[in-house]
């Protein structure tokens, strides 16, 4: 009978993990730079999440962020100005095999800018006779208010 409180708290607390997670933009760390924030989020297809095991690494303007996982975000504190960022497998870093994604984009002073790699299943390549799975792979620009909303399910990395 004396257990059967601590097991009734335990259940209280782990209910309290399964919610939906937590997450706040960090501003930058000064007003002359600016924020992105990428993300990978799960794929909303049903059963098994596309390429789940690979990941590729993440250049900005040809330097190294670091890679980005299944499920995850990184946090980049870039100078405001234009950039370029290269979605690649191409280094030792990255296990990635879809070809690059590479896309420019600026950023204002002070700016908090959010952008996805939606990773999904091609279903509509995808039939009973197909020899492999089929990708489509983008990056988007988000509107915060999607952004912060799909970042909060998915890990943050260390820079």
């Amino acid at each position: 009978m004396r257990r059967l409180p601590a097991l009734f708290a335990a259940l209280f607390l782990l209910a309290g993990c399964a919610g939906p997670g937590y997450f706040e933009a960090i501003p930058p760390s000064s007003a002359d730079q600016a924020v992105l924030y990428l993300y990978r989020p799960q794929a909303d297809n049903p059963g098994r999440q596309p390429l789940r095991l690979s990941y590729p690494d993440v250049l900005v303007d040809e330097q190294s962020v670091g890679t980005l996982p299944f499920n995850s975000y990184r946090r980049i504190e870039l100078p405001a100005g234009r950039h370029a960022i290269r979605i690649t497998g191409l280094t030792r870093q990255a296990k990635w095999e879809p070809r690059d994604i590479k896309q420019n984009f600026s950023l204002a002073p002070g700016e908090i800018k959010y952008m996805k790699l939606d990773v999904r299943f091609n279903l509509s390549e995808m039939t009973l006779g197909s020899l492999g799975p089929s990708y489509l792979i983008h990056l988007r620009p988000m509107r915060a208010d999607d952004a912060v909303y799909e970042i909060r399910e998915t890990q943050p990395l260390n820079p």
